[in-house]
């Protein structure tokens, strides 16, 4: 199959959906392609008959499926709606792409893996899940769906987002915001991952969508360097001088429902191999804060 001219997007609305649809605009193959993009304000992504429609009325190249619950204690709390939203809706929508013979993009994450013992230089797309939230086996579950379509499907892990417009989902903007109240912000220090800029890893996607090569089976995407939110904290402070400097907490101090990794640091060597690497989070962070 040539490179695809008609792309789907689920969860167009998002953090990630809205970095994705200014990235493709501006690509120079990609700006070209006819985009549906949907959110929950048409359908329940957990309506099999109202995905099915939706996407087999459009018939699209690809799907790019980033719609998910991804608040992890909402999730603990509520299995039964993760379980609605993480896995009956990625089945529904693989499920039409099987129908459709189109090829499936699907966004997971680092909370697939326990972050109890990190191979060194972080986990690898071979290491082996071990999920400790609902939330994470959810999203584990989402990968093996799509694992079903073969080569017609791709996951790509990512971790730590950051770059959206809504505080409440947003650690960096929230932080930013306080500081900009000259309230401190309570940051984690003692669990690590990469944080990553949602331009960054939109840009990614856009390159592994518009590759001559179809890529399949998993991928990690993030931008470069381990840290824990307390760091990006820190950081802030020198971006923004002035700010108050944030107040680290412990994870056990926070009474969260689901399990956390302690570090699930991803290793990027797979899309390094493919001819991207994206920068460090702190470079990430200044683009980000120019911005704001």
């Amino acid at each position: 199959m040539g490179a695809p001219t008609r792309l789907y997007l689920t969860g167009g609305d998002g953090m990630l959906g809205t970095a994705l649809t200014g990235a493709l605009a501006t690509d120079p193959v990609a700006g070209d392609w006819e985009l549906r993009a949907v959110s929950a304000r048409d359908f329940d992504i957990a309506d099999a008959a109202a995905v099915s429609a939706s996407i087999e009325s459009f018939r699209p190249d690809v799907v790019v499926h980033t719609a998910a619950h991804a608040v992890v204690d909402d999730c603990e709390r509520d299995p039964a709606l993760a379980l609605r939203v993480n896995v009956a809706g990625v089945r529904n929508v693989a499920d039409a792409c099987r129908r459709t013979g189109s090829r499936l993009v699907y966004i997971s994450s680092d909370y697939v893996f326990d972050g109890a013992d990190p191979p060194e230089g972080g986990y690898r797309e071979t290491d082996i899940p071990s999920p400790l939230s609902v939330y994470g086996l959810t999203k584990l579950a989402g990968e093996r769906i799509c694992a079903l379509l073969g080569d017609q499907a791709l996951s790509v892990r990512t971790s730590w987002l950051f770059g959206g417009a809504d505080a409440r989902v947003d650690v960096v903007l929230a932080a930013l915001q306080q500081g900009a109240a000259g309230e401190p912000a309570a940051l984690i220090a003692d669990q690590y991952s990469l944080p990553t800029y949602t331009a960054d890893l939109a840009r990614a996607l856009t390159f592994l969508l518009t590759r001559p090569e179809q890529v399949s089976g998993t991928v990690h995407v993030a931008n470069a360097g381990t840290a824990s939110w307390y760091d990006v904290g820190l950081a802030l402070c020198e971006e923004r001088p002035g700010m108050p400097e944030p107040k680290p907490l412990a994870m056990v101090e926070c009474g969260f429902a689901g399990g956390r990794p302690r570090d699930s640091s991803l290793a990027t060597g797979r899309m390094a191999a493919l001819g991207l690497t994206l920068p460090h989070w702190r470079d990430a962070l200044k683009r980000f804060c120019a911005l704001h």
